[in-house]
């Protein structure tokens, strides 16, 4: 495919851009510090403020293999695991003191493994609106994906715009076949000014989705009725068994306002709102819109941080989706043409999560950094009629470490781990189960007794890293990481490992 010429023609481009750059171990801590990482969680999705962000350059060029198995499925959608092997490449370079380039390229192939209730790619962006049968089973994925991002900066004003690209094929060989062939493609523009002590900036991106999905059934003796789902437990009953095609599509945006500091002190300040909406349309019907979901986004956080010797940091935040599904009903059928005659605002879903954050980091050649949040999250769904509801509320915490060690000018050693718990406040639900078959009873039973759920989330990675005085400025490295999580009725365990170069 055209993605594997294009992802080997970016990663040779940042080769030469930093051949030559004599490098050892500084700027692998640089950008490794989990320090660095907090702050950049509050910059990221606003180009122009990418300049500053780290003071080296760095490219990483590697092989990644991940492995997740559960003994049951956190969502059934999405499966019980999967093998997938990825092949990447990422660059940060500061080219001068006016110029920033930053970018990377990947292509992941394998294997989701045991999905069940879903025929269409990209669950969590389009749910509740996916096809959906009884049968399910393995999927087969490949995903390529680029971005790349430029930030220039002319006396005390900045400008950045970025580019994410991603192109994923999903399919089956054995009945029933789904394929979906997802386009996804953003764009951001960013414009920062410095102040005295401050830099202030604005944002503003927009994005571009489209996925094409259809289910083929090759033994004759074996099809079955493929239904598009609504939410839950619900679907578009008129069109449920032969129409195995649809077409998604959607246009949005996004618009953000950013406040950070230019001194080691100060308070810092992020303020992100976004629309996105997806219309799901009926191919085999001449191209019969049947629903339009629509997700808005807005996230706020305001916090303090201090930068010397010992460094630390406090934070507060929200941040909120809401989606609502808008179905279209269409009139009876002339010469095989629909027309919408109404549209009824049917499902609506609300998440909220409210957070206090802290982190401290500390030392030079051995860096020790500690992050901390609690939090309060609150979930709602809704489907009008037959009225519908599944609701909770859970409280959680968190806390991470990471220890950086520069052993020399060849050697850094990495260790990090994680620990969080999610623990239920309040839980109801509210279903016609007298109307309900088995199959749907199943789908809602197991979403509301996983989502209710107490939850502990555990993982633990470690990195080495050395840079190779012989091969003048190239280093290798090796990561390893696994997670686990753990209620009472499910364990989860996924590992990961990595290895590579760095230059």
């Amino acid at each position: 495919m055209d993605g594997k010429y294009i992802i080997t023609y970016l990663c040779c481009l940042f080769a030469i851009s930093a051949a030559g750059s004599e490098q050892d171990t500084t700027a692998i801590a640089n950008h490794r510090n989990e320090w660095q990482k907090i702050l950049l969680s509050t910059i990221r999705d606003n180009p122009s403020f990418m300049h500053d962000t780290y003071v080296t350059s760095l490219t990483e060029f590697g092989v990644k293999g991940s492995y997740r198995k559960a003994d049951s499925p956190l969502q059934l959608e999405t499966g019980d695991g999967h093998l997938l092997g990825n092949l990447y490449m990422q660059s940060y370079l500061r080219l001068n003191p006016n110029n920033t380039v930053w970018g990377g390229a990947s292509y992941q192939t394998g294997k989701k493994h045991h999905i069940r209730f879903n025929s269409t790619s990209d669950y969590d962006l389009l749910y509740p609106y996916v096809m959906a049968d009884t049968i399910g089973g393995d999927i087969e994925n490949e995903r390529y994906a680029f971005n790349g991002g430029y930030a220039l900066k002319i006396k005390k004003l900045t400008f950045g715009a970025e580019m994410d690209f991603r192109a994923e094929h999903e399919y089956r060989t054995t009945d029933p076949r789904p394929r979906g062939i997802v386009t996804d493609l953003t764009l951001r523009l960013g414009l920062a000014y410095d102040l005295k002590r401050y830099k202030i900036g604005a944002g503003l991106s927009g994005r571009v989705y489209k996925q094409t999905n259809n289910v083929e059934f090759y033994n004759p003796l074996g099809v079955i009725p493929e239904f598009h789902r609504t939410g839950l437990g619900t679907d578009y009953v008129r069109f449920a068994g032969t129409i195995r095609s649809a077409y998604y599509k959607g246009t949005g945006f996004m618009t953000d306002f950013r406040l950070a500091p230019l001194t080691r002190s100060g308070a810092y300040c992020m303020i992100e709102a976004g629309y996105m909406p997806y219309d799901k349309i009926l191919t085999e019907l001449n191209a019969l819109p049947i629903s339009r979901l629509e997700v808005h986004r807005c996230s706020v956080r305001l916090g303090w941080r201090c930068e010397g010797d010992f460094k630390w940091s406090v934070s507060s935040g929200w941040e909120m989706e809401y989606r609502r599904g808008n179905e279209h009903i269409a009139g009876n059928s002339s010469s095989t043409e629909y027309k919408s005659l109404i549209t009824l605002s049917m499902f609506r879903n609300k998440r909220s999560d409210i957070y206090i954050d802290g982190a401290l980091s500390m030392g030079r050649l051995l860096q020790l950094t500690l992050h901390a949040k609690i939090g309060h999250l609150d979930e709602r769904s809704e489907y009008v009629h037959p009225q519908r509801e599944m609701a909770f509320t859970k409280h959680y915490g968190s806390l991470s470490c990471q220890f950086l060690w520069r052993a020399n000018a060849q050697w850094l050693l990495e260790w990090s781990g994680q620990i969080a718990y999610f623990h239920n406040a309040s839980k109801r639900i509210t279903m016609p189960y007298a109307f309900m078959d088995s199959q749907r009873t199943l789908l809602v039973n197991h979403t509301y007794r996983h989502k209710t759920a107490h939850l502990w989330k555990l993982g633990a990675q470690g990195s080495i890293y050395h840079s190779l005085k012989q091969w003048k400025g190239i280093g290798t490295f090796l990561k390893a990481a696994l997670y686990y999580h753990r209620m009472s009725f499910l364990h989860q365990v996924e590992t990961e490992a990595s290895i590579g170069i760095t230059f």
